[in-house]
């Protein structure tokens, strides 16, 4: 049977133009879903942001019913971080003074050395939160942590949160990074809720995060400061 003209004409392909498009529209869409790699570190830092955050109502509630100072004890030289909930002896406990400065002498860095192991000295861990404390994922790593109490960012060695048997606790920044990502929370002292902030990173080298991640915490610890 003769094929028509008019069925031939129908049966055309696509144009350059058209496979273009399409080319373009499925790069589009496939740059808009992250990889299965970011997707699974961005689940593993909302979880280690959650579980600090669960960590911090914890310790606030541990101090009411103990009627003592408790903290949240974040350990930097530990693989991975480690943190803890420990409480003081019973009734009011007055923390050691330490003083904010740019630059302190050998002699002053030892004072305050002396002040942070003496105090160390009267907390005990909670073993109810031992029993339910998560490990961090490999993927996150917890910065830095400022406080109104060492007034300054922590990034080394160890920093606490202190909470009170009023209620009242330490204003905090507590940072987290994974590759692609930055997350900061904010703890209120009179506010039983914190916030939170997550921000991706375009890092161009390892040297290049770096840079970011401490020019980060500098400008949101710098404004936090300020109010």
């Amino acid at each position: 049977m003769p094929i028509s003209v008019q069925k031939i004409n129908n049966q055309r392909g696509f144009s350059l133009i058209e496979i273009l498009v399409a080319l373009l529209l499925t790069s589009l869409i496939v740059i808009s879903f992250p990889s299965s790699d970011t997707t699974e570190k961005h689940r593993n830092l909302k979880s280690a942001v959650a579980d600090i955050d669960r960590a911090i109502g914890f310790a606030s509630n541990e101090s009411v019913l103990r009627n003592t100072v408790v903290r949240l004890r974040i350990s930097f030289d530990k693989e991975p971080i480690e943190y803890n909930v420990e409480y003081g002896p019973p009734g009011n406990m007055p923390l050691p003074d330490m003083p904010a400065k740019n630059y302190k002498s050998l002699s002053e860095e030892k004072a305050d050395a002396e002040k942070i192991s003496n105090l160390d000295k009267q907390f005990t861990k909670v073993v109810e939160f031992e029993e339910i404390r998560h490990e961090l994922s490999e993927d996150v790593q917890i910065l830095g942590v400022a406080t109104s109490f060492q007034k300054k960012i922590i990034t080394e060695k160890e920093a606490s949160i202190y909470f009170y048997s009023t209620g009242e606790k330490d204003a905090a920044l507590i940072f987290f990074a994974t590759d692609d990502e930055v997350a900061y929370i904010e703890v209120q002292p009179f506010l039983s809720e914190t916030r939170t902030v997550f921000e991706i990173l375009n890092p161009e080298s390892i040297a290049k995060k770096q840079d970011i991640l401490q020019t980060k915490m500098d400008e949101v610890y710098k404004e936090w400061i300020s109010h």
